[in-house]
């Protein structure tokens, strides 16, 4: 073999080590991973139609060249590109899913899928069973409708209060509050009633009870043995019992006033327990100096027992009453 043979030979030999060589780097770069927790905080419920921001963190390595892409099929959009995005809820209801892709040129791809309910609290399609009546008070703070019934001679708010001044929604999910109201520790749901409203007080609360029973006098201290049943209300949330079931328990919903399970909160409003279990409503009277009276509802059974809490960090809702006016 010629010498010029020989050297194109090992040429090519060169050639094709190197290659080697190089998608052996290639492959080994390609396998390298992510590192960090992806984080994507994305409300457990949303109400049709609404902006629904999104920002994908956590990603520590590597810093930079990343790429995100989101499918959002429903959405306002289909996919969108971008680690912080803004796009609109569906315009109907449902349980839906996101999910975000995070590539980059050297490392495997990241992904993770997150779901959401999508709710419309103002359709009886979505928020059934409820029953509003014709009696509306508007609160000039915000705007906020407020149905009511005349009960004997008080007004009660037949919604759990809902003022974003004070409290805080279940799960700091607005739209949840949007059905279920918000929870307020007592030293914020004693003024938290708009102007001409108050937190019922323990007599407020037994000539609800009054009326309940059919003018029987029942003192507050008292399981009121039935008469959760009488004020609950059979409502749905997309189709789905907002009551957890139990056969103790009966819906009569006297007087409109659609008791539900809102749950209740500790640690100033911040842990949240008992959506769908329990009924929880403040009582402006204080039992000592550091606990307050409330009512509840249990699924379980159909009674309307009392119980005290901390005034400054158990959440509880709020009914807001007040005088009726005699029609004359």
């Amino acid at each position: 073999m010629t010498e010029n043979k020989w050297l194109r030979l090992a040429s090519l030999l060169m050639m094709l080590i190197l290659a080697f060589a190089c998608k052996k780097d290639e492959e080994v770069d390609t396998n390298l991973y992510m590192k960090g927790t992806l984080a994507v905080k994305i409300p457990s419920h949303i109400i049709v139609g609404q902006d629904l921001n999104l920002n994908a963190t956590g990603i520590t390595l590597p810093v930079d060249s990343l790429s995100y892409k989101w499918y959002t099929k429903g959405f306002s959009v289909d996919s969108v590109m971008g680690n912080n995005i803004t796009i609109k809820a569906p315009a109907t209801t449902g349980n839906f899913t996101l999910s975000v892709y995070i590539s980059h040129p050297r490392y495997s791809t990241k992904s993770q899928s997150f779901n959401t309910v999508v709710i419309n609290p103002e359709s009886t399609e979505s928020f059934g069973g409820v029953v509003k009546g014709d009696k509306i008070f508007v609160d000039t703070r915000d705007g906020k409708s407020y149905h009511y019934s005349t009960i004997g001679n008080l007004d009660w708010f037949t919604f759990n209060l809902n003022w974003k001044g004070a409290g805080n929604p279940y799960l700091l999910t607005d739209a949840l509050g949007e059905v279920y109201g918000r929870l307020y520790t007592w030293n914020d749901a004693r003024t938290a009633c708009p102007a001409g409203w108050r937190l019922p007080d323990n007599n407020d609360w037994k000539s609800l009870a009054a009326q309940i029973s059919g003018n029987n006098a029942i003192s507050f201290d008292n399981k009121w043995t039935g008469l959760g049943a009488q004020v609950s209300v059979k409502a749905t949330l997309n189709s789905v019992n907002i009551w957890k079931y139990s056969p103790n328990m009966q819906f009569v919903n006297k007087f409109s006033w659609n008791a539900i399970p809102a749950g209740n909160a500790t640690g100033n409003c911040r842990t949240y327990l008992s959506r769908g279990e329990y009924g929880t409503w403040w009582s402006a009277d204080q039992k000592d100096s550091g606990n307050a009276y409330y009512r509840y509802i249990f699924f379980d059974s159909p009674d309307f027992p009392y119980n005290f809490a901390d005034k400054a960090s158990f959440g509880a809702s709020v009914r807001c009453v007040r005088d009726s006016t005699p029609v004359i």
